[in-house]
């Protein structure tokens, strides 16, 4: 209504006012019911998120943490360290147990050995005999390998005749730590044919004669 006019008699002033009143409450509403949609939107979880990746998450399966806990766990198994195998030294010949068998047909050849291992200071036992071998061996029991290489040094035997003890064993070894077994390839060496054999070739070199009885030697030298 522009000033200095009146309003009409028959009441159309009051109508428009309140439909305008009308309109103004609807926009109202509209703009609250807007304003909540958008006040939801904002809360809601970005696009591509799910509630188990969040769970996840939260209970500490993944994220830096675990990253950082596997590395740790990769650098623990590949700086793990293996214990070294150590070979013990051979002990002293008093302690170490030895046997020697004949395995051949050279008369007293265990003995020969076994006086060879007693000047030795070894713990040799009363010789054996074996059933008759080619092959001459030094057999012994886990954990005396080195014992029975220089047992082996002690009689001249070689090396490659150094072997673990058998299953079932060559004789009655009498519980030894290494077993001698003299086939008839170094029997000789040991046994009383050898013996009377070194005797006579260093005697005639020396133009002696030697007579041995059980009591005494009487050496005669002859003269030019």
């Amino acid at each position: 209504m522009k000033p200095g006019r009146y309003a009409a008699a028959d009441g159309s002033f009051a109508r428009s006012a309140g439909g305008a009143g009308a309109r103004g409450l609807v926009l109202l509403a509209l703009a609250l019911f807007i304003g909540v949609v958008l006040l939801n939107a904002t809360d809601a979880d970005p696009p591509g998120t799910s509630i188990s990746a969040k769970g996840d998450n939260d209970s500490g399966d993944s994220g830096p943490g675990k990253a950082d806990g596997d590395k740790r766990g990769a650098g623990a198994a590949a700086t793990t360290t293996v214990p070294t195998t150590t070979t013990l030294p051979a002990r002293l010949p008093a302690d170490v147990k030895v046997i020697v068998a004949n395995a051949s047909g050279v008369k007293g050849a265990a003995t020969g050995g076994r006086t060879a291992l007693v000047n030795a200071k070894y713990n040799v036992l009363a010789p054996a005999n074996a059933a008759a071998v080619a092959t001459s061996s030094v057999y012994f029991l886990p954990g005396y390998d080195r014992d029975a290489a220089s047992v082996a040094v002690v009689l001249q035997l070689p090396p490659n005749l150094v072997k673990p003890m058998p299953a079932p064993l060559p004789f009655d070894t009498k519980g030894a730590a290494v077993a001698v077994v003299l086939g008839a390839d170094h029997a000789p060496r040991f046994g009383a044919g050898g013996a009377t054999a070194t005797t006579s070739t260093t005697a005639a070199a020396a133009g002696a004669t030697t007579t041995t009885t059980a009591a005494a030697t009487t050496t005669t030298t002859k003269k030019p």
